[in-house]
């Protein structure tokens, strides 16, 4: 009988993106020590970091975003800034529950990329000034760059709700800076219990936990954490539906003809 003979396989489709993206940066603070450290932990974080965006049990979580993790590195790209914020919002919330916080920078501009046989290649004027950025900020946030367009829309999130307002918005302005909001309604309390624990088990870290502490007191005083220009504008328009409105209840009735 003739051997059989192995065809070999053939190589995986070029998968190309050019496109200009909204990307986040964020490191892993902390990540590296413990790998050195505990091992099995930090692999037990790494995959719940993974499971964000591709859950074996209940499919892609994120599909309007592109996730690449390499250690404490995790690159998020998306076509608009919204599904950037839930997933960088979603990364906080992992990294807070393993006594992790992270660290990073969301830019907007032109991402390309290219994966095939099983390679990634990556060239990105986004990429480069987001890992600038995230190398300037000292404290565990997640800082959008100023030439970042935010529609004043975004901020409305805050107003939604008089008293989780502070903790549905994805934004918050802090410091002369836009952040992503790390906290949400079910991770409230919790956070600012958790930070206090890591400034005691961490204290040479003491400052950047302080600076989060903060944060954390910000939001849960429940203060405006919005741009004061947005806040100001947005206080011009009720002003205004308030003329209106007064206007046209003052106005009288036409007479018949």
């Amino acid at each position: 009988m003739p051997e059989s003979v192995t065809e070999p396989e053939s190589p995986s489709p070029t998968q190309a993106v050019d496109k200009r993206l909204y990307l986040a940066y964020c490191d892993i603070l902390g990540f590296s020590n413990l790998i050195q450290n505990q091992f099995d932990s930090a692999l037990e974080a790494y995959r719940a970091f993974a499971h964000l965006f591709s859950d074996p049990a209940h499919g892609q979580i994120f599909p309007d975003v592109r996730a690449t993790m390499y250690s404490d590195a995790i690159l998020v790209t998306a076509e608009t800034l919204p599904p950037v914020l839930k997933a960088v919002q979603n990364l906080w919330f992992q990294a807070l529950v393993h006594d992790l916080m992270i660290r990073g920078a969301i830019t907007h501009g032109r991402y390309w990329e290219e994966r095939k046989d099983g390679h990634l290649f990556v060239v990105s004027d986004a990429l480069v000034r987001a890992v600038k950025l995230e190398r300037t900020i000292s404290v565990p946030a997640v800082v959008i760059a100023d030439d970042v367009e935010i529609p004043e829309d975004y901020w409305r999130a805050r107003f939604c709700d008089d008293a989780r307002g502070q903790f549905i918005t994805p934004l918050l302005h802090f410091r002369d800076r836009n952040i992503v909001n790390p906290f949400n309604i079910m991770w409230g309390y919790s956070a600012g219990t958790r930070a206090r624990q890591l400034t005691e088990k961490y204290p040479e870290h003491k400052d950047k936990y302080l600076w989060f502490l903060a944060l954390y007191e910000a939001v849960w005083n429940r203060e405006l954490l919005i741009p004061q220009s947005v806040f100001a504008r947005f206080i011009e328009e009720a002003n205004q539906k308030t003329a209106a409105s007064l206007s046209s209840e003052a106005t009288p009735d036409s007479p018949a003809a």
